[in-house]
């Protein structure tokens, strides 16, 4: 059965049994691929040229970033464009989806009301902030996605997983941290990998505090440095949130399944190398307290 709970302002968790999972991913995949055969067409907000966009990034999503159910942090507008792919779709017969199935889902998200699940009569003004900064880190996550898009870690699964992983040990391991702290650590890899540059986050409205600390974070080749002399640099002349994201980048790489993919001689130089530079960046935090 498929549960939707309101968790921010425009956010929520849906769970639901794998089966119905994997049938409304099948779905919402269909209709990215056949969007002008459905009604969806006519349903979508916004601009023509981007709804067939919103469809792909959302089968995109579902397919290689999400994992199985129970899902946290499912934007609204993600929530209501399943809705209508699952509802439009009903009676299509479409491939490798069981009809008795689809009608079931179809009873269900009616029944849900999922524009009702978003219903903002009785939310505080204390409510209103916490759920602004979370839309704000969701259009994040969303552009990131975009960024990384076509890019694998050394495992050969889609690299985007790694910024949103240091995003969540962030949030775990340092719960205050601020709202530029955690835009920070999804864009850490953005000036290295994806030839983002200062100018281009600040025009996209991040802030001073931000920039300073994914520039912080980004390995400059031509800058005569070791590894170890970077971490050390940044340990000393780094800014408090540079070292933390810095320190959750390199938890997450030193992560047992990450470190499968390189030869085992290769993965032994990279985990002496990854504690060295965690002792160094723990030692600077510690320090600070």
């Amino acid at each position: 059965m498929i549960t939707i709970t309101r968790t921010e302002f425009a956010f929520a968790t849906i769970d639901a049994s794998i089966h119905e999972w994997n049938t409304i991913k099948t779905i919402v995949r269909y209709c990215a691929n056949n969007y002008r055969n459905t009604e969806l067409l006519y349903c979508i907000p916004g601009p023509e040229e981007q709804r067939l966009e919103k469809l792909q990034s959302l089968s995109e999503i579902m397919d290689h970033v999400w994992g199985p159910p129970p899902l946290e942090d499912i934007y609204r507008d993600q929530l209501f464009l399943i809705t209508h792919c699952i509802k439009e779709t009903e009676g299509k017969d479409l491939p490798n989806v069981d009809d008795e199935l689809h009608a079931n889902l179809v009873n269900q998200v009616y029944n849900l009301g999922v524009y009702d699940i978003f219903d903002d009569d009785n939310v505080s003004d204390e409510q209103w902030a916490s759920w602004q900064i979370e839309r704000s880190i969701h259009n994040t996550k969303t552009w990131i996605i975009k960024l990384h898009a076509k890019q694998t870690d050394k495992a050969g699964k889609p690299y985007v997983q790694h910024p949103l992983r240091v995003h969540m040990r962030l949030q775990k391991l340092f719960p205050d941290a601020a709202e530029d702290v955690r835009h920070a650590a999804l864009l850490h890899d953005v000036m290295e990998d994806c030839g983002i540059t200062s100018q281009d986050l600040r025009e996209r409205g991040y802030s001073e505090s931000t920039i300073q600390i994914v520039d912080a974070v980004t390995k400059r080749p031509d800058d005569g440095l070791s590894y170890k002399q970077r971490i050390e640099q940044l340990a000393l002349t780094g800014p408090l949130g540079a070292i933390q994201v810095k320190l959750c980048d390199l938890l997450d790489n030193t992560d047992p399944e990450r470190l499968k993919a390189p030869p085992p001689e290769k993965t032994k130089s990279l985990s002496k190398r990854y504690s060295i530079a965690i002792e160094i960046l723990q030692s600077r935090l510690a320090s600070s307290d």
